[in-house]
């Protein structure tokens, strides 16, 4: 049973229209996957809206054009990365928690938040290595903040002599790269050794992570 307009008439169906609620945020979901999946200049418009049901000139309506589409996507992941940011400075000022323990931890948290959103960090690995400005925006809004926030704790790690690198920004780009592709991993793991369970990848890996950085608790 079909409900009826405010008119009477019966509610159309089809592609999302510009006043509907979810229109806009459909396009950012979309032109984020697709951004991730194809680059920004192999991502059309036409693209976008057709993986998010929505006419194409509603890109023109919300964001102005493909360049507005993909800073409101930097704008949106800047929000999804705050907690993650948020969680690591709490950490590197927890005096209570040992620092072995916060560091286990925060390599996790990093390895399951990777997991949790695949568009966000295909997204930034494309956009890191493409042309300026788009790059430059991505290392400003999203990676240098990551990095500044995790910086402390890593720092603390080498000053404890549990961390046998001595450079933070060296340990923090071993750990993102090889935590923010758990489906390359798993795929990797799945031709050299099958039978490893593709839903624990990213716990997996962050545990050997752990393990490789930090040693076993006592050491």
């Amino acid at each position: 049973m079909t409900s009826e307009g405010q008119d009477g008439s019966a509610p159309r169906r089809g592609r999302r229209t510009a006043d509907a609620p979810a229109g806009r945020d459909a396009l950012l979901r979309a032109a984020t996957r697709c951004f991730a999946d194809n680059g920004f200049e192999a991502a059309s418009v036409r693209m976008i809206a057709s993986r998010a049901g929505a006419a194409p000139n509603l890109v023109a309506v919300h964001f102005g054009n493909k360049g507005g589409l993909w800073l409101a996507c930097v704008d949106l992941l800047t929000e999804t990365f705050a907690p993650n940011i948020a969680a690591l400075t709490a950490m590197a000022n927890d005096a209570k928690t040992p620092l072995r323990e916060r560091l286990r931890l925060a390599i996790g948290m990093t390895a399951g938040y990777y997991d949790r959103h695949p568009d966000l960090r295909g997204f930034v690995a494309r956009a890191s290595v493409e042309p300026p400005p788009r790059s430059d925006i991505v290392s400003e809004r999203l990676l240098k903040p990551l990095y500044e926030a995790a910086r402390p704790l890593i720092q603390q790690g080498i000053d404890a002599g549990i961390i046998p690198i001595g450079d933070p920004a060296i340990v923090f780009v071993i750990l993102n790269l090889s935590l923010g592709q758990p489906d390359r991993v798993a795929s990797a793991l799945a031709l050299l050794s099958p039978g490893h369970p593709v839903d624990e990848t990213a716990s997996r890996m962050g545990e050997a992570m752990a393990q490789l950085l930090l040693g076993r608790d006592g050491g």
